[in-house]
């Protein structure tokens, strides 16, 4: 059975896996891949997580949509930043309102509290 990794490759180009019974497997290429003749070494081997042809395929098709589905996102925030950012620079305007009330810009508090009511208040 022919298994696949995604896993880097030492500085020699292979990748060298032992099974809990000590036999070597040396995956090479690339993809690293391997061929596996014994079916509980193939099934060990997957279970950490190595692939069939199939898998590993599939694996990359994912990964591959994730990362453009990562770039729409990134472009979407970017783009959302910028139209706020467009709208603060036009909030550089001081309020007015023209009715009397209170600028709510650089308007010192005036240090009162609203208390609540009686009839707000919560008993339990």
């Amino acid at each position: 059975m022919l298994l696949l990794t995604a896993l880097p490759a030492r500085k020699t180009g292979e990748l060298t896996v032992r099974t809990d019974d000590g036999t070597a497997y040396v995956f090479k290429g690339v993809p690293l891949s391997c061929e596996v003749q014994d079916e509980d070494h193939a099934d060990e081997l997957q279970i950490k997580g190595f692939q069939t042809k199939d898998e590993f395929e599939a694996e990359q098709q994912f990964q591959q949509q994730a990362a453009k589905r990562a770039e729409r996102m990134a472009a979407r925030e970017a783009k959302k930043a910028q139209a706020a950012q467009d709208d603060d620079d036009d909030d550089d305007a001081p309020i007015s309102t023209g009715d009397g009330l209170p600028k709510e810009e650089n308007t010192a508090p005036t240090g009162r509290v609203r208390k609540a009511g009686a009839a707000s208040v919560v008993k339990g």
